[in-house]
């Protein structure tokens, strides 16, 4: 398929799913469109003109799908099973479904319910004590209660809660009810299994670095769902590096490259088979979130391509995967703010470092050229993003990210060792040693330039029309002047 194609289609399908996710118009504006598509496509006057003609066509199909996925997606969340006991005090059965997020004071489970032979999730807000597991089969006595928008504060924008929690089928909440496990051992096998071995690594992570660097390590590595606390995420987001706190798609190409190395023994498509098996497993291992799963398709895709011996541009790869993602849920588009970060980071690497290079080439060395070059065009492209949902922007943010950013892969590694090795009495001090010396830096140049007079500037008012206009002024930017490269190709 010829790149044109591929691109409008893919465009105009993630056009389509904002457009009916804003206006919700319904199946007739997909018949409609599809009906254009196959009248422009057919029609024998215009078959002359025949390139012209299927891009429109694609256009208009592509537009249409979008629209269709919206409506379908519309219709099987449509019906919530417990909206009858709202606001009623209420005894549930269910199942933890995905890994507990442990906060400082309390700790957010997803429970699943069977009600009326339909499942239903609830998010409880519960204690941190007993601790639940992933699996556990728990009996939850408490008030049921829909999810709450949040007001525009600050600058930030009003924030649709309820569609947030919604693309992941969660419509209901419970705050602190008495809870009670029932059982253990109710997930998936396989993800349990993999819990497990989080725990394990991340127990070895904290007893082997203090606070709060162990927190830090652990989300760096493994995902861990562990709060800093208020005030340290705070000076996190005022110097603009919240995004380490977290794994990123580094992690997981890093990972993936891990991977690759421990099966080179092995012939080529049986190393490829088993690098996409073990990110995959990984990915499963640290939640799967919107980043991870970004990152994860994105290498397999590279490693199926390479498999068939058919390696398309980066550029092709990241549409297919963010087009993807959007197919299977496309309340992501416009709900889900890390999805949008983590692509707009992603795909200002694939396009905007090649035509920022140029004007940095006064940095002799090559590996701090390309953190440089990386950062500012990462910076640049996702701040529009991060004025108009937060209101907020930090001024250090850049001169931050270039002194942060290039140990952060050294202390991955790192912890990860620390997690493996700690029970090998001076080898795991060694690491824990190295790991925990990278660890203090990070927090002290985060302390270092959260100081500086004026690091972040917050109640900004950013407009949806500022917001457009900033990506079409940088589209049309990139447009002029990105050139298509092979992966792989400098």
């Amino acid at each position: 398929m010829r790149r044109k194609y591929f691109f409008s289609f893919i465009i105009s399908f993630v056009v389509g799913v904002a457009f009916e996710s804003v206006f919700n118009f319904g199946y007739s504006l997909a018949l409609l469109c599809t009906a254009l598509a196959f009248f422009v496509c057919f029609t024998p006057r215009v078959r002359s003109q025949a390139g012209s003609v299927l891009f429109v066509s694609l256009l208009l199909f592509g537009f249409a799908v979008g629209v269709a996925r919206v409506d379908v997606s519309q219709e099987n969340s449509s019906t919530n099973s417990l909206d009858s006991m709202v606001g009623k005090v209420t005894q549930i059965e269910g199942v933890v479904v995905d890994e507990p997020d442990v906060r400082e004071e309390y700790t957010n489970v997803v429970v699943q319910t069977g009600v009326t032979n339909e499942q239903s999730r609830i998010l409880v807000r519960a204690p941190i004590y007993p601790e639940l597991k992933y699996g556990d089969e728990v009996l939850v006595v408490g008030k049921i209660t829909g999810p709450k928008n949040f007001a525009p504060k600050d600058g930030a924008k009003y924030f649709d809660y309820e569609s947030y929690l919604a693309k992941d089928n969660i419509h209901y909440q419970m705050y602190f009810p008495k809870i009670s496990v029932v059982s253990h051992g109710n997930g998936n096998v396989i993800r349990e299994k993999l819990f497990v071995l989080k725990a394990w690594l991340m127990k070895n992570i904290s007893e082997n670095i203090s606070e709060p660097e162990a927190s830090l390590a652990g989300g760096i590595t493994l995902g861990a769902k562990q709060s800093l606390g208020k005030e340290l995420m705070q000076k996190f987001r005022d110097v603009g590096v919240a995004h380490i706190v977290v794994l990123s798609g580094y992690n997981i190409a890093v990972v993936a490259g891990i991977f690759s190395r421990l099966v080179m023994f092995m012939p080529f498509s049986i190393r490829l088979i088993m690098s996409g098996f073990g990110v995959v497993l990984f990915a499963v291992m640290v939640g799967g979130g919107a980043t991870v799963i970004r990152a994860t398709a994105m290498a397999l895709v590279v490693i199926l391509a390479r498999m068939l011996g058919r390696e398309g541009d980066a550029l092709r790869v990241l549409l297919l995967v963010g087009g993807l993602m959007v197919l299977v849920n496309p309340m992501i588009l416009l709900h889900d703010v890390s999805f949008q970060l983590s692509f707009s980071a992603t795909l200002a690497i694939v396009v905007l470092v090649p035509i920022l290079e140029k004007y940095f080439t006064f940095i002799s060395s090559r590996t701090l050229r390309e953190i440089v070059v990386i950062t500012f065009a990462t910076q640049i492209f996702v701040l529009p993003l991060i004025l108009y949902h937060m209101g907020s922007a930090s001024l250090v943010g850049f001169i931050a990210n270039v002194f942060i950013l290039p140990v952060v892969p050294l202390a991955m590694l790192l912890v990860a060792l620390v997690a493996i090795f700690a029970w090998v009495p001076i080898l795991g001090s060694f690491f824990a040693f190295g790991s925990y010396a990278l660890l203090a830096y990070i927090f002290m140049a985060v302390d270092f330039f959260a100081r500086v007079p004026f690091a972040s500037l917050s109640g900004i008012s950013f407009p949806l029309w500022g917001l457009l206009l900033t990506y079409i002024f940088l589209g049309y930017y990139i447009i002029k002047n990105y050139s298509i490269k092979p992966l792989g190709q400098k």
